[in-house]
């Protein structure tokens, strides 16, 4: 291939880039996801050589795994599947390590970077390496270039840049699951080894010895032959078959046994043999025979092992490589070992069976709250009331974390519905208790099919948790039956083609810093500014993206702490100049930014730089953030009000056990749920709860702020409520930043 390589429009792009996603899902090996973006980097984007890098497997060392080519290529380079190359010294190696972006070299021959002889063993031209980042995790770069005169040189044009950045996204995304899953199955296989090193200890251990001449007669025993059955020397000497060890029902193949070695079959064989006192026990034997000189048997000999602390030890280890400690159901390994024996099944007869996998509600919040012995002791009754729910024939097991697998054998989809129905009705009547403590607790549930249509186990289990995903974002405690052309599942892809458009914003600064401004209802306007931050992203036309489209994929592929990174630098930048005009700003931060142990330290770092004064910054944590986090939440709290930083907990009210928790926050401000808020000039009930939140926060001695009040009749109510601030549609509308300044509020005189 030579030349320039036709350009794709964008439709055409995304429909490439979804096809990726779906091969990357399925993706168990890094050869699996080499062998899904090679076609594409071959076909759309002109680039015969293709290679994958890993970085950090061997220190001092990057890993290229399996060069793929199509074209010119020398009979070395096609030799190449994999190499490990120094990276000390190797100038482009070490660029590619270190960068952020796609590294690009136009002509290896005579770019100053390249390692020469490299470049003349491979016949490399230009060379093009994306790296692969997740969560500020650096795990590789996908690399691809021309070969020899014949490709020659060919730097990518912007479109290819710009879509080579997008498919290196998702391949992160991949690579870390790949990467994982390789962990898991290198400590299985540590498990398997264990049981060998084990066999080998007992294989040393004393064998008993026995002797027959050749009509069968036993002439001699040792002692370890007689300790271990319990029968003396005495006893055996003379004794012809059936043996005095031999129990009873096994006599028809013990006696099978024996005529096949006096016909000289002196394969090894595990038997059971009985003790004088009549208990069996498995034995190996290893028979053979000395012959004379004519070559006619003279003795049969057989060595014999008690294997029995063998057999138990073998069985202890089979249990716990295929069964969860903790509940004693199945794991992972033996679930995915049944669904694989049931998806064999298919393909030979018309069976159909349910996949089902099952994600518990709220179980963080009591593993954090009352910690990992409450969450251990929810899982064993959990796993309980699940078991009481299924028939003998099905099988559920624990898969990880708090979340089940479970094979309903021989049903179809209602009835397969009906018995998730009876798991959820047994949860919603059951209370776990822990100390003085009650908590409700919820499954949410996704299905799938399994039958002769199934395309393989990988699709299966990925299948099931999708749905189990999209049953989980729908709200929890729902179920959910995976489709192929389900549009819930089609809008979890679409989010996952969002991750690297927010890693493109963090690396170009494409993010947008908004504000909306709080009015104070119920004492002195100072006239200065008091507002909260909002996040927005630009499309790179002119357009503004709103957060509803991206947030979703920056929560579920862990890139939070990055994003509330970029927004805690830039607002308190923005402050810093605008400091004497200002009363209190909020800046939003997420639960996973609570998590992150080096979060704190960049805030502090942060807030020193500016040179604010820190009672004009307030930290909007979400209430659910807060308890799922309360023990990191309380320390970060903690530290910086310290500083003189204030808190507000947004979202107030939505949690189950709002008021007991609040107690346990240092918080400033309460953020009445816009819920509650948005409806009380003609709800009632919402009335009284935004009323009863006001009050208990008076007595706590924090202020509150009603979001979503977007009408003049709502905001007369919560002035009269004695509510300290409002904020919504009927206040301001969230502008950019830079405008925050000479746009006016809503002045309280208008309803007064």
């Amino acid at each position: 291939m030579s030349g320039t390589h036709k350009e794709f429009d964008s439709d055409q792009l995304n429909k490439v880039l979804l096809q990726l996603c779906k091969q990357l899902e399925r993706a168990w090996k890094l050869e699996d996801i080499l062998l899904a973006y090679a076609p594409v980097a071959i076909e759309v984007l002109g680039y015969p050589h293709v290679w994958l890098a890993i970085f950090n497997q061997k220190p001092g060392i990057l890993s290229v795994i399996n060069h793929l080519s199509s074209g010119q290529e020398t009979d070395t380079s096609r030799m190449i599947q994999s190499v490990d190359i120094p990276i000390e010294g190797d100038r482009m190696l070490e660029e590619i390590m270190d960068a952020e972006h796609i590294v690009i070299v136009e002509d290896a021959r005579t770019d100053p970077r390249t390692n020469k002889d490299m470049v003349a063993l491979i016949q490399n031209r230009t060379i093009i390496n994306a790296p692969l980042i997740l969560a500020e995790q650096k795990l590789g770069a996908l690399g691809m270039g021309t070969y020899g005169d014949e490709e020659g040189v060919r730097p990518p044009q912007p479109w290819q840049l710009e879509f080579m950045q997008a498919m290196a996204g998702h391949i992160a995304v991949a690579l870390d699951r790949v990467k994982f899953m390789r962990a898991r199955q290198d400590a299985e296989d540590a498990l398997h080894a264990s049981v060998e090193f084990a066999n080998s200890l007992i294989q040393a251990m004393q064998d008993g010895f026995s002797v027959l001449n050749p009509d069968g007669v036993q002439t001699e025993v040792n002692p370890a032959f007689c300790l271990m059955t319990g029968f003396s020397r005495e006893e055996l000497l003379g004794c012809r078959a059936p043996f005095p060890y031999w129990p009873e029902e096994e006599i028809t193949n013990l006696q099978a046994t024996y005529s096949a070695i006096t016909e000289g079959n002196f394969s090894e064989r595990e038997l059971v043999f009985m003790r004088k006192n009549g208990e069996r026990f498995p034995i190996t034997m290893n028979p053979s025979a000395v012959k004379n000189k004519e070559g006619n048997i003279t003795t049969f000999i057989a060595t014999v092992k008690d294997i029995s602390e063998r057999k138990a030890a073998e069985n202890v280890i089979k249990f716990q490589a295929t069964h969860d400690e903790l509940t004693g159901l199945g794991n992972r390994r033996a679930f995915e070992q049944i669904l694989g024996h049931l998806f064999a099944q298919t393909r030979l007869k018309n069976q159909q069976h349910v996949l089902c996998y099952l994600d518990l509600d709220e179980f963080k919040v009591i593993n954090d709250t009352c910690g990992h012995a409450a969450g251990d002791e929810l899982l064993r009754q959990v796993a309980l009331k699940f078991s009481s729910v299924l028939r003998a024939e099905d099988h559920l097991c624990r898969i990880g974390g708090d979340e089940f697998g479970m094979i309903l054998h021989h049903q179809d989809v209602d009835q397969a519905l009906h018995i998730a129905e009876r798991l959820q009705q047994q949860l919603a009547s059951f209370r776990f208790q822990w100390l003085d403590r009650s908590f409700a607790v919820g499954v949410s549930i996704g299905m799938v099919v399994l039958n002769e249509q199934s395309e393989s186990v990988g699709v299966l289990l990925q299948s099931a948790d999708s749905a189990c995903y999209v049953a989980k974002d729908a709200g929890r405690g729902r179920i959910h039956v995976y489709a192929s052309d389900d549009p819930a599942l089609a809008q979890r892809y679409g989010v996952m083609e969002w991750v690297s458009r927010i890693e493109n914003a963090l690396s170009e600064n494409l993010f947008a810093l908004y504000g909306q401004k709080i009015l104070s209802i119920n004492g002195a306007n100072t006239g200065r500014l008091h507002c909260e931050f909002l996040l927005r992203m630009q499309d790179g036309h002119g357009g503004i993206i709103a957060p509803g489209a991206f947030m979703p994929a920056v929560e579920r592929y862990h890139l939070a702490a990055r994003v509330d990174r970029w927004v805690v630098s830039h607002a308190l930048a923005w402050m810093c100049v605008h400091q004497e005009d200002m009363e209190l700003c909020s800046i939003n931060l997420s639960g996973q930014s609570l998590s992150d142990k080096n979060f704190l330290d960049f805030v502090n770092t942060e807030i020193s730089n500016s040179g604010l004064d820190c009672e004009k910054i307030c930290f909007e944590i979400t209430e659910t953030a807060a308890i799922a986090n309360i023990e990191l939440a309380q320390d970060f709290m903690q530290e910086l009000s310290a500083r003189g930083c204030r808190f507000s907990l947004d979202d107030f009210g939505s949690g189950l056990s709002s008021f007991a928790y609040l107690r346990n926050l240092d918080v400033d401000i309460l953020k009445i749920d816009g819920q509650f808020v948005c409806d009380i000039d003609s709800n009632p009930i919402n009335l009284a709860m935004v009323k009863s939140i006001h009050e208990i926060a008076g007595l706590m001695g924090k202020k509150t702020v009603a979001e979503f009040v977007e009408n003049q009749a709502v905001l007369k109510i919560l002035k009269d409520l004695g509510i300290h601030y409002a904020q919504g549609y009927a206040i301001a509308y969230p502008i950019p930043v830079d405008q925050l300044l000479s746009v006016q509020t809503t002045s309280i005189q208008t309803f007064a």
